[in-house]
């Protein structure tokens, strides 16, 4: 027997009106919407029982919502907005995105008991979207992504690309005053880079990549996390591999084929910002390049440089001298 929540209850979460029954399950939400209009959240859910999260039609409710799926594979029932009789199937994996257009469309999130999913999300109303395809583009170009994403529910695989972005917004707070400047145009940098990989991902330009079974996915997604948390671990892709009974050249081309990034640059990329996020808290170079997994001060100099335009020691006074001020 499956159990059915309402957007009601959710909503009623979210807004505060009212706490999430123990009894159901665990949710835990936070975020906020940028000068221009535009909402960001972090979703945490877990349900004691399998369960139908349902968004009833709410009549004149028309919003395009941007949703990253971080944890667990997930099956959605989004009604046919041609002639509402029946649901469009969604299966979202691990390391997914979708974007769609809820207009007074009813909606089912199938989640499983006993399970932790985590997703992060962007909404704006459909308003505020066509404003943007206004603003940014061409006519032309405009009514290619209208078509591309506002009948049916898209999805293709997150990018590195859109990681750092979806980090950046994270930890937007240690930009003080001008972090609701960074929130909006980094919402609508995503934004971008999601319509990007929607309308280029049928183009047939992409180079084929190396077959990837769901448990090597699932393996490698694994890794990649793990990296974000813990960058200063050693990487060794003869070590890694072995762990993940691939052969090296199998993992590369794997995580490359994933991702769009070697596991090097992945690693080395979360590394630097690592390594900046200790500079920020007060740690000095050589503390936050070793903390960070670099052990040649001159190559970590080097790399940082490239990758802020800053010397790490100069990106660390400019931040203490912000901070006195």
């Amino acid at each position: 027997m499956r159990r059915t929540v309402t957007s009601e209850t959710l909503d009623d979460y979210i807004n505060g009106r009212d706490g999430l029954l123990k009894e159901i399950g665990d949710l835990d939400i936070s975020g906020q919407r940028s000068d221009s209009d535009i909402s960001y959240f972090r979703w945490e859910i877990e349900f004691h029982e399998d369960t139908d999260a349902t968004r009833i039609r709410e009549e004149g409710f028309d919003e395009i919502q941007i949703m990253f799926n971080l944890t667990r594979d997930i099956e959605w029932s989004v009604e046919d907005p041609k002639d509402g009789s029946c649901c469009q199937k969604v299966f979202m994996h691990k390391g997914d995105l979708c974007i769609y257009r809820s207009n007074d469309r009813i909606s089912s999130m199938n989640y499983r008991s006993g399970v932790k999913f985590r997703f992060k999300s962007i909404q704006m109303k459909t308003e505020r979207f066509m404003e943007l395809l206004d603003t940014h583009f061409t006519p032309e170009e405009a009514e290619l992504i209208k078509k591309a994403v506002l009948d049916d529910v898209r999805t293709t695989k997150i990018t590195p690309e859109m990681y750092r972005v979806l980090s950046e917004i994270d930890s937007a707070d240690r930009y003080k005053e001008f972090k609701r400047v960074l929130m909006d145009s980094k919402m609508i940098e995503l934004t971008a880079l999601v319509l990007y990989a929607i309308i280029h991902d049928d183009s047939g330009n992409k180079k084929k990549g190396v077959v990837v079974s769901r448990e090597e996915a699932r393996a490698l997604d694994e890794l990649r996390e793990t990296i974000q948390l813990k960058p200063y671990k050693d990487y060794d892709a003869t070590m890694v591999a072995e762990s993940l009974r691939m052969s090296v050249s199998k993992l590369n081309r794997a995580f490359r084929s994933v991702y769009g990034t070697s596991l090097h640059a992945y690693v080395q990329e979360m590394r630097l910002e690592h390594a900046a996020r200790l500079l920020l808290d007060g740690y000095n170079v050589t503390e936050s390049a070793t903390r960070s997994g670099y052990n040649n001060m001159s190559y970590f100099a080097r790399a940082f440089r490239e990758r802020y335009n800053v010397r790490p020691k100069r990106f660390r006074e400019r931040k203490v001298s912000e901070k006195e001020l």
